[in-house]
């Protein structure tokens, strides 16, 4: 059974604009719920990470944080892959995959 915020996507879905802000949203949390999950995997509080990157506590925090509308920039996004050794990998796919 379809929740009510499912039946609520389904109806604007076809909304051009909605489409794009609903999946700006969807990409961002992607981005937050990532970046906290590296992060604890190698056991590193937000301020430990945000020394390695040379930024504040408090940037970490937006970053991982769902609600905030805010999209990081590549760059910092890269400067966050390199401090857990990682590459930053930016992926186009075609709608509705």
């Amino acid at each position: 059974m379809k929740s009510d915020l499912d039946k609520h996507i389904g109806r604007h879905s076809k909304d051009k604009e909605f489409k794009i802000y609903f999946d700006r949203a969807e990409a961002k949390r992607k981005i937050a719920q990532e970046i906290a999950a590296i992060r604890k995997a190698h056991h590193l509080t937000q301020a430990q990470l945000a020394e390695e990157i040379g930024t504040k506590q408090q940037v970490i925090s937006r970053i991982e944080s769902p609600n905030d509308k805010r999209m990081p920039s590549l760059e910092f996004l890269d400067r966050i892959a390199k401090a857990f050794k990682m590459r930053l990998v930016i992926s186009l796919q075609r709608q509705g995959t």
